[in-house]
């Protein structure tokens, strides 16, 4: 049984706000996790060259947008006076550059930038390679962390900008400042995307900046790292001027300190104790699990550092939703591509398809790969039953690479905008021979952005109340993070789908 709420009034409303790199999601739950109001807004990108890059110009009048937005739906409830506290998730491994006055000198570079490769060899090379890295950091530097960004603007940013940068900043701790007005802080779970936070103390490990050849740059980049707080710290009161814009009279909601997505997904997916498995079915596709400890020196799995003390064991996938969406073309009928999917046998007829419409380094290819065999089929519902088959294969590899590094797993959560779909949670639960709980709500990030915030707003509370009992972020999740029925593997499925990472690992041995 979670433990009770003392000192957070029984009718507060929690916020969670999901942005990514796809769209901004707004949810307002009451705390047993019901919805009560949602919004969504787009996200332009910068996609030229390859690069994936945020305009924090877009980015600011996203987080205004939002709360006007949200505002709205609580006073149209009457339910405005009764919101408390905001939580926000938002993209890892993105984050951008900004001078004093808050404005912009760079667009965020994003987790996708396909870009980094060269920089983060180059930079891993100057440290002494990866078992240096881990001797440093306790974990793994991979390409598309924040680390990577400053090799690349070593050779493409004007040293004046370096100069001139106030704060390094990611994508949560932007949002978070733009509607505070604070910028000087960061919570642990997006320092950890980073590659500059030593994964065992929770801190900067300025070492880690060899990496680039400047000694100039180094100082630099040392003074505009904000500081490092506990998730019961709050950032903040929403300010005047975003409270003025949002018509919020005499309530100011209070910002609690942002979560990656990766951290707010394994909230959101109840998986907050060791060994329970949250995979989230979004634009990329991951596989975390939540840890007592690093993963070892034998396994090649991300690790970051959750904000409340545990290790979080990663497998992200560049290769999800996007992926999907290239397979059935845009503004599709999900409901027609379900039916005729479903009609569809396993394994539909041989025809297979490689999902990497990005490069994804973790499986070892370094470019795009769509490659279907024997040819792309005709049929709509055949090419969507095969897309969601390859996308299973790659989690039931990211499942086992956790396995191998030594997890046992006692619990898998899924969710995410693909999880809404049936038949993949029947396909994916095959593929892993395992039932998988499915979420109430399909919005596991902001979920579990509320919920973090939940447990960081009673803790912050109880602690200026002089109340030493704890209040944990696995009390929050018990209470807001419902589950439908699990969904069961299907036993006439199983054979064609027992050894779908063992046939993908098959092909894509054959051009290495």
């Amino acid at each position: 049984m979670p433990a009770p709420l003392h000192h957070v009034r029984a009718d507060a409303i929690v916020v969670g706000f999901d942005f990514s790199t796809g769209a901004v999601k707004g949810l307002a739950f009451d705390l047993d996790g019901q919805v009560l109001a949602e919004i969504r807004l787009p996200t332009d990108l910068w996609t030229d060259g390859g690069v994936s890059e945020l305009n924090l110009m877009q980015l600011e009048g996203q987080a205004r947008s939002a709360m006007r937005q949200m505002a709205a739906r609580l006073r149209e409830l009457g339910r405005l006076e009764d919101w408390a506290a905001i939580g926000i998730a938002a993209t890892h491994h993105t984050a951008g550059r900004i001078d004093a006055d808050h404005c912009q000198v760079r667009r965020a570079i994003c987790w996708n930038d396909q870009t980094l490769a060269e920089h983060h060899a180059l930079g891993l090379a100057r440290l002494g390679g990866p078992e240096r890295v881990r001797e440093l950091i306790g974990g793994p530097w991979a390409i598309r962390y924040s680390l990577s960004h400053l090799l690349k603007d070593e050779v493409t940013l004007p040293r004046a900008d370096w100069e001139r940068t106030r704060w390094l900043a990611q994508h949560g701790s932007l949002v978070a400042g733009f509607l505070t007005g604070r910028f000087d802080v960061v919570s642990v779970s997006a320092a950890a995307s980073t590659g500059l936070l030593d994964l065992r103390s929770g801190q900067w490990q300025p070492a880690m900046l060899g990496a680039l050849a400047d000694p100039q740059y180094r100082t630099w980049t040392e003074r505009q790292l904000p500081r490092l707080i506990d998730f019961r710290e709050p950032v903040g009161r929403v300010s005047d001027s975003v409270a003025l814009d949002a018509g919020l009279d005499s309530v100011r909601p209070l910002v609690l300190p942002t979560s990656d997505d990766q951290q707010a997904g394994l909230a959101g997916g109840g998986a907050v104790d060791a060994g329970q498995v949250a995979v989230v079915l979004g634009n990329s596709a991951v596989v975390n699990s939540s840890s007592d400890r690093l993963p070892g020196a034998e396994s090649n799995l991300d690790a970051m550092r959750l904000s409340w003390g545990p290790f979080l064991w990663m497998r992200c996938f560049n290769n999800g939703a996007q992926f999907v969406d290239r397979v059935v073309g845009p503004a599709p009928d999900w409901e027609a591509l379900e039916a005729a999917g479903r009609a569809e046998p396993p394994g539909c007829g041989g025809a297979s398809v490689l999902p990497f419409a990005l490069p994804e380094p973790s499986c070892g290819v370094a470019a795009p790969r769509v490659e279907w065999r024997p040819s792309e089929p005709r049929e709509p519902g055949r090419r969507f039953r095969a897309a969601l088959e390859a996308l299973a294969a790659l989690m039931a590899r990211g499942l086992a690479e956790h396995e191998r590094s030594g997890q046992r797993i006692t619990r898998v959560s899924v969710s995410g905008g693909l999880a809404r779909s049936q038949l993949m949670g029947e396909i994916l639960a095959t593929a892993l021979n395992r039932p998988l709980d499915r979420l109430v709500s399909s919005e596991g990030p902001a979920l579990g952005a509320a919920a973090i915030a939940l447990a960081g707003l009673e803790s912050h509370l109880r602690r200026r109340q002089g109340d030493q009992r704890p209040y944990e972020v696995a009390d929050a999740v018990a209470r807001m993070v419902k589950f439908r029925e699990p969904v069961q593997p299907r036993s006439e499925w199983r054979a064609e789908y027992a050894n779908l990472a063992e046939r993908l690992e098959s092909r894509l041995a054959e051009r290495r």
